[in-house]
């Protein structure tokens, strides 16, 4: 019996040191009102809260009831513990989806950079032929919109490593 009772205290013990861990860690947010929290931090961060304090008091409950030697298995907590958890779930794939669209390419954006470029390495160029002849280049006039005759019209940037490719190929052929 006495190895018995050595052992439910050392669970007592290291039971007893997790509540106070728990306690420590909830002081900053037991020290101020819900409020108050929630105005400083994000949405994501604000329901991330509002979910972890319903969890943590079933989870107390929980341990409450296996203290006591009921079977929490077959308390109402057990649900309940279950349904914070998909709100967990909910979060997390939020939160994914915010990572997502930030770290995603954003097509639309891509397009109006890609066409501003065009039709600014137009306007350029038309200007350059204006002021060369001193008169509009016909070739040269900007149409608007984007088509495929202003993407003709941009010429190739060809750099040294495209140089040193084509060399490359040409000698293992």
């Amino acid at each position: 019996m006495s190895t018995d009772a050595t052992k439910i205290r050392k669970k007592i013990a290291k039971l007893n040191k997790h509540l106070d861990e728990l306690e420590s860690q909830l002081e900053p947010l037991l020290s101020q009102s819900l409020a108050e929290t929630l105005v400083r931090l994000d949405t994501i961060q604000q329901a991330k809260i509002q979910v972890v304090i319903p969890y943590v008091v079933y989870d107390l409950v929980f341990v409450y009831l296996k203290a006591r030697g009921i079977d929490p298995m077959t308390h109402p907590v057990v649900r309940e513990l279950d349904r914070v958890r998909v709100y967990f779930d909910k979060i997390k794939s939020a939160e994914e989806s915010i990572q997502k669209r930030k770290s995603g390419l954003d097509k639309e954006a891509a397009e109006r950079f890609i066409k501003h470029a065009i039709a600014h390495a137009t306007n350029a160029k038309s200007a350059e032929n204006e002021r060369e002849d001193g008169s509009m280049d016909a070739a040269a006039t900007p149409t608007p919109g984007p088509s495929t005759s202003a993407l003709e019209r941009v010429p190739p940037k060809i750099t040294s490593k495209m140089l040193e490719r084509a060399e490359y190929e040409r000698n293992l052929k």
